[in-house]
């Protein structure tokens, strides 16, 4: 882009990334709170998240590297290490604040939960897992400590990194299948058992999970909506670092993050009706030594003038 022409481009940002003047994403937010989302991180964590990423970003490709791709050689920097490959997702997550990783992360949540070790054949503890808690009722069962009949309610364990329900006796009164999501789990209660089971904390947990991966890939968005409108950069650059921030995290996290937004804005036509063209021109110093050099010219502007001569000289024919 010519220099006015980034200047249109800069002036039509409407700041989406600035949260606090994002009607849309507030108003997402609010009517999800008011229908039971319980958020867990506040507006001005969400716009720490995004400045950041950015700013991970824009280390993480820095204008030298950009412009060597440009053609741009900086001698003084050749043996200056790339740390793109270095600074991967991980160290990334790494550097993030407990709440700002958790919705990056967006496990399922719930009321309770605790650590279990994980054990191998040998009955050797080799590590431990996270396991989520979750309450379910049995509809028209009280409890009587002097029975051996069914308590009213039972916990059904999960793992909240990808939902896997642990399927147990409890569980097996109501299906047999062994391998099955929290997700697939509220859906069969719905349809079988309405009429049996209480599953209040279930769809608390799914509506939750929902809201947090919706609330993560818009905040995600904005982040490639600001490293296209940078003002530390040129919009070309500006685009380039968005594109890889978008392709980086649907790869690694199997995201469907998209580039429409950023495509739409870099490809409007900024010019305002200029169009420019190399042209070779020439010129004769003082000493009569003919010179030639490359420039650009604005197309519309140049036939403007030539019609303009071509008048002119039609005119004095007269």
């Amino acid at each position: 882009m010519t220099i006015a022409q980034a200047e249109r481009f800069y002036k039509q940002d409407t700041k989406k990334y600035d949260i606090s003047k994002n009607k849309e994403l507030l108003t997402w937010l609010k009517k999800a709170i008011k229908k039971g989302y319980h958020s867990f991180i506040d507006v001005e964590y969400i716009q720490e998240l995004i400045d950041n990423i950015v700013y991970w970003y824009e280390m993480k490709y820095p204008e030298r590297e950009l412009e060597l791709s440009e053609g741009t050689i900086y001698c003084n920097f050749e043996d200056i290490e790339n740390l793109s490959k270095v600074m991967d997702l991980k160290q990334l997550m790494y550097r993030l604040p407990h709440k700002q990783l958790c919705l990056m992360e967006c496990n399922y949540r719930s009321k309770g939960g605790s650590i279990r070790y994980v054990y191998n054949d040998k009955g050797e503890k080799v590590g431990q897992k996270k396991i989520l808690y979750i309450r379910i009722d049995r509809k028209g069962i009280e409890y009587n400590p002097f029975s051996c009949s069914k308590l009213p309610d039972f916990l059904l364990h999960a793992d909240p990194d990808s939902g896997k329900v642990d399927v147990d006796y409890n569980l097996k009164d109501y299906f047999s299948v062994d391998d099955i999501t929290l997700d697939e789990l509220l859906v069969l209660f719905k349809e079988k058992y309405t009429d049996e089971l209480g599953f209040t904390e279930l769809e608390e947990c799914i509506y939750d999970h929902n809201c947090d991966v919706e609330l993560r890939r818009i905040v995600l968005q904005l982040v490639a909506l600001k490293l296209l409108y940078s003002n530390r950069t040129i919009p070309e650059r500006g685009y380039k670092r968005a594109t890889r921030f978008i392709n980086e995290f649907n790869k690694k996290m199997g995201l469907n993050l998209t580039t429409e937004e950023i495509d739409e804005a870099i490809n409007r036509d900024y010019t305002n009706g200029e169009r420019w063209e190399q042209v070779l021109k020439t010129y004769v110093d003082e000493d009569g030594t003919e010179h030639s050099y490359w420039t650009v010219e604005d197309v519309n502007k140049k036939k403007l003038l030539e019609t303009t001569k071509g008048l002119v000289k039609s005119l004095f024919k007269k």
